[in-house]
């Protein structure tokens, strides 16, 4: 029995000094510069462009000389080649491999993965849910679409843990909700990886078939949620709600960026075993310090497969300048949101969860959709749409979130309250001003 309970465990590169964690990383990126130089053009290209030669990186400091690229960089070659293969990816015929997806507005580009891509990236992620609680004979139940790394990366978290698995039919968005509610019923799994806005969809089930959300879920110990950040107080509403052990929340992105929360919530941290993570000004590209916001920036430790390197992905994020009561050496890091989703109020940056950590300070916002409607240039003040709550009134509410915004951010507010967010509209975090006044279908 003793066995089966250790299997999986972590080793301990999550603790080792930092001295030790960081010479470990180093050589792993030399090593991927070194293969992208030799082996993939895309990269080469880059390299030479700026005059550059991997043997001429020799600290952390140097490899911010390598350029970094966006999404839009991506899509732009593989509509030159007229392929999904631009040059970023060691392909090789006879390799076991699956082309993935990576989905967003932009488009649709793709990650070619081989097996030895899945074993590495997937036994760095047996850690997370290691973390969160899914030890050997669990159920679990995994909700991530076939197309979707993270599907790929979860079949070999199975195997590694000893767990078993059951996948509902349809993919994470709400409209399958009913779907996912019926599988969770019937298998009974003791443990869940989701998204949180399907999380959501699954409680509005609950409500619309006058089911009690704790009779749902009640096999469930842990949840493991990822696609969207949550506060602390939804986090302790939800974990009352369901009535589960504790709720774990994931940060991640198909071209290499993998964190995850430990027992003690306090941030997310960075899996130094598999990428490599830089914050950088938008602006300028220069490297900010601990605790300042930009741009998040990934390079992956992986050479197989297709290889991110100093990739821009345009998310909100800052390293966090504390460590971590777990006593794990590993960074903490928070992402806050896509850069495209900052809003100019007063000159101050701000974005959806900067006003979501407000309106989870009254009980009955808590988790109540809202968008933010943002206009061509910086406004004076904050608009706001609001679900209007099931309970409380909405005018007492909005005086005293106003007071709240004014305190924390600095910034006026003026809010609408709407009996429900129109469908266009659902899951959108940021509304365009020039769609503010027209009709709400």
């Amino acid at each position: 029995m003793r066995k089966e309970v250790e299997q999986g465990r972590p080793d301990g590169k999550d603790t080792w000094p930092e001295e030790r964690l960081r010479g470990f990383q180093f050589r792993k990126i030399k090593r991927v510069l070194g293969h992208a130089y030799q082996e993939l053009p895309f990269y080469r290209r880059r390299f030479d462009a700026a005059h550059l030669h991997p043997d001429s990186v020799k600290s952390f400091h140097d490899l911010a000389r390598v350029p970094t690229f966006t999404k839009k960089e991506v899509l732009d070659e593989m509509k030159k080649k007229g392929t999904f293969r631009t040059g970023m990816e060691t392909f090789n015929s006879a390799d076991q491999a699956v082309l993935c997806m990576t989905s967003g507005t932009l488009g649709t580009s793709f990650l070619y993965l081989p097996k030895r891509w899945r074993s590495l990236r997937g036994d760095s992620l047996a850690r997370a849910y290691w973390w969160g609680g899914l030890r050997a004979g669990m159920h679990m139940l995994m909700a991530a679409p076939a197309w979707h790394s993270l599907a790929v990366q979860e079949s070999r978290v199975i195997e590694r843990l000893g767990a078993t698995c059951v996948i509902p039919w349809g993919t994470f968005l709400p409209r399958f909700a009913e779907n996912f509610l019926t599988t969770l019923v019937d298998t009974r799994p003791d443990f869940v990886s989701m998204f949180l806005p399907m999380l959501y969809a699954l409680l509005a089930e609950c409500r619309r078939r006058r089911m009690e959300a704790r009779l749902a879920f009640d096999s469930v110990q842990y949840l493991l949620i990822v696609g969207a950040p949550m506060t602390p107080r939804s986090r302790e509403q939800l974990k009352e709600e369901l009535g589960v052990r504790d709720i774990f929340e994931g940060l991640g992105n198909p071209e290499g960026l993998t964190a995850m929360e430990c027992s003690f919530h306090r941030g997310h941290h960075i899996f130094a075993d598999c990428c490599y993570v830089e914050i950088v000004d938008p602006k300028t590209g220069a490297l900010l310090p601990a605790g300042k916001r930009g741009n998040v920036v990934i390079t992956s430790l992986i050479p197989y497969g297709t290889l991110y390197l100093r990739y821009d992905s345009e998310d909100l994020g800052e390293i966090l300048p504390h460590a971590c009561e777990c006593g794990r050496t590993w960074p903490l890091m928070e992402v806050y949101d896509r850069r495209t989703n900052t809003v100019e109020v007063a000159g101050k940056e701000i974005v959806p969860y900067d006003v979501r950590l407000c309106l989870d300070d009254f009980p009955e916002l808590i988790g109540v959709p809202f968008a933010v409607v943002r206009g061509e240039k910086s406004a004076p003040y904050l608009k706001l749409l609001i679900q209007r709550p099931a309970t409380g009134d909405p005018y007492g509410l909005g005086a005293r979130l106003r007071a709240l915004l004014r305190q924390r951010l600095q910034i006026d507010a003026r809010e609408e309250w709407t009996e429900e967010l129109p469908e266009r509209w659902k899951g959108v975090a940021v509304i365009e001003e020039k769609d503010w006044g027209t009709p709400r279908v």
